[in-house]
C-alpha cells in the first residue's frame, strides 16, 4: 500500500482526484498519520479564501439559513447538538 494511488470519493461539485500516498506514510503509527494530515490541513486552511467550496455545500448552507430565517425557534445551539450526538453513541 506504500506506493498505492489513493482515490478520493467522488462528490457532487468536486472533481475526482487521485493522489499518491507519500513514501513512508503507511509505515507511520496512526497517531502520526493523523498529526501529518492535521499539519497539512492547518497549512491549507491558513488562506480559507483559496479552499474551494462545492456548489452543493453552498446550496445546503443557503437552505439552512432560509429555514432559520423563517423560524429561528427551531434552531439549536452547537452545545445542544453536540450533547444530543454524544448521547446517541452511548
Amino acid at each position: 500500500m506504500l506506493d498505492m494511488d489513493l482515490a478520493l470519493m467522488e462528490r457532487p461539485g468536486m472533481e475526482h482526484t487521485a493522489i499518491k500516498e507519500p513514501d513512508g506514510f503507511a509505515d507511520l503509527p496512526k497517531a502520526e498519520q493523523i498529526r501529518y494530515l492535521q499539519a497539512l490541513w492547518d497549512r491549507i486552511s491558513e488562506q480559507p479564501e483559496d479552499v474551494p467550496v462545492p456548489a452543493s455545500h453552498l446550496e445546503v448552507a443557503r437552505e439552512r439559513l432560509e429555514a432559520y430565517r423563517r423560524d429561528p425557534t427551531q434552531a439549536r445551539s452547537a452545545f445542544e447538538v453536540f450533547d444530543r450526538l454524544g448521547h446517541r453513541r452511548r
